[in-house]
């Protein structure tokens, strides 16, 4: 088994423990998250969140030689998880923190109601506009709610993703997050799954922003208990483009 298999074999695995996260992890039947030392205590999850199924090529390049680095945030404001200007300054700070000798330029592309079909086509606007080496796309929250057919879904995702891949950009998903007590928490899952399932198949790098909070809420080890888990995303942002792009 390749080292990448091995990693969605792992990542699989978890996913499809998280429909029952808190009892298992309340029966002490789950190991406690691995040390990682760039991750603060409140925000600490398993590896398994912070592991990339592909490395990220150009921006490990970029690093590599010391160059700057530009990435492109995609994404919704609707939802309290989203990447918002005070985050945005958040992920900056922290991957200045991981690299200080490397110079990040963030822009963010705000997208309402965040569909995956009009979200491509801003993402093609944005980069001729801002040349960005990496995209974050926060996707799905806005399909998730318009109960866009997942045939549809996926096939958007597809595109667009052939199509950074064509202009060698980076990519990386960003799932939505868990919402617990929310009428509409099981769309988010069903989401959640059909992103799993695209990413598996095109071997697609997803920060799993659902799985991480759900870890964050549910687990008595966490430092996040409750919503403040969403609060981490910068954090596991940072640390997971930085593991990717110098492992």
């Amino acid at each position: 088994m390749t080292a990448a298999r091995s990693r969605v074999s792992v990542r699989r695995a978890v996913r499809d423990l998280s429909a029952a996260l808190a009892a298992v992890l309340l029966a002490g039947l789950i190991a406690a998250p691995a040390e990682a030392g760039a991750i603060s205590g409140t925000c600490r999850v398993p590896d398994v969140y912070l592991t990339f199924d592909s490395i990220l090529s150009r921006t490990e390049r970029l690093i590599d030689r010391a160059a700057p680095v530009r990435i492109l945030v995609i994404g919704p404001q609707m939802d309290k998880g989203a990447l918002s200007a005070k985050k945005l300054t958040k992920l900056e700070q922290e991957l200045a923190q991981r690299l200080p000798d490397i110079r990040f330029t963030i822009t963010q592309e705000e997208t309402v109601p965040g569909l995956v079909r009009e979200d491509f086509g801003r993402i093609r606007q944005a980069v001729e506009r801002t040349q960005p080496d990496l995209v974050v796309w926060q996707v799905g929250t806005g399909d998730a709610l318009a109960g866009t057919d997942p045939s549809d879904f996926s096939r958007a995702l597809d595109q667009a993703a052939e199509w950074l891949r064509g202009r060698d950009i980076d990519l990386i998903l960003v799932d939505p997050p868990f919402l617990p007590n929310v009428p509409h928490e099981a769309r988010y899952g069903r989401i959640v799954q059909q992103i799993d399932k695209v990413s598996d198949r095109e071997r697609l790098n997803v920060l799993q922003q659902y799985g991480a909070t759900t870890y964050l809420f549910s687990s008595p080890q966490s430092g996040a208990r409750g919503t403040s888990g969403r609060l981490c995303l910068p954090e596991l942002l940072a640390e997971a483009i930085v593991r990717s792009a110098t492992r």
